[in-house]
């Protein structure tokens, strides 16, 4: 794809956005911006993402995260489990401002990034917690959310082992996955399906925009 000199990376946002189906509020692209900027700079001293250069964090941060949106419904709350620094959590929150959402990152320093961040673009309705989430501190939590999702953070069974205790019935689990998602790890997801509540095993494959690689979503629904 040509670009001109003075084409910003951000336009790939909207271009990418629209691709998706997404469609962005007028105040997300500077809300974006800053994002963009402030992982670039605390990158330079703390290890966030080994995406380095603005394209890569926008298609393949930025961009995977906003894939989900079509697939919230008209959920209303949502917990990012493993988010690191915010993903798909916080790109879905700026796409969708109403969104309640719960960022749950277990390393300190992703989630004091993440703190700062929610008070730097003045979002309401965010809460970070730092833990290490297991399925007993998940039932102390939930139900409460009517959408849990992850990306790449735990293999599929475990993910829907935490995720269940945390939804409300009718809440869904979206998992987000790479390309290659192994036969082993959806077989051994289906076994526990039953026994957790949920519904069958949804797979969403789509294309990140600009000739990038495909990526598969996992969707289930809880009883």
């Amino acid at each position: 794809m040509d670009r001109s000199p003075n084409f910003h990376p951000l336009d790939l946002l909207q271009e990418g956005a629209a691709i998706l189906g997404v469609q962005l509020p007028p105040q997300a692209s500077e809300k974006f911006r800053i994002y963009l900027d402030e992982l670039r700079r605390w990158n330079a001293r703390v290890n966030l993402t080994g995406m380095k250069n603005d394209r890569d964090i926008i298609i393949k941060h930025f961009l995977d995260s906003l894939a989900v949106l079509p697939h919230l419904g008209d959920a209303v709350s949502l917990a990012d489990l493993g988010t690191g620094p915010g993903f798909p959590g916080l790109a879905l929150k700026l796409a969708r401002p109403g969104l309640a959402l719960t960022l749950v990152e277990a390393r300190a320093k992703k989630a004091a990034f993440l703190e700062y961040l929610v008070a730097l673009l003045q979002l309401e309705g965010v809460e970070v917690a730092q833990a290490h989430l297991t399925p007993a501190l998940a039932r102390k939590w939930g139900p409460r959310f009517e959408a849990v999702a992850s990306r790449a953070a735990f293999p599929l069974a475990r993910f829907l082992e935490l995720a269940v205790p945390l939804l409300l019935p009718g809440g869904r689990a979206l998992a987000l996955k790479g390309p290659n998602l192994a036969a082993e790890e959806m077989d051994a997801a289906r076994e526990k399906c039953g026994s957790l509540g949920l519904g069958p095993l949804e797979l969403h494959r789509y294309d990140l925009p600009f000739g990038e690689e495909a990526r598969i979503l996992v969707v289930t629904r809880h009883f």
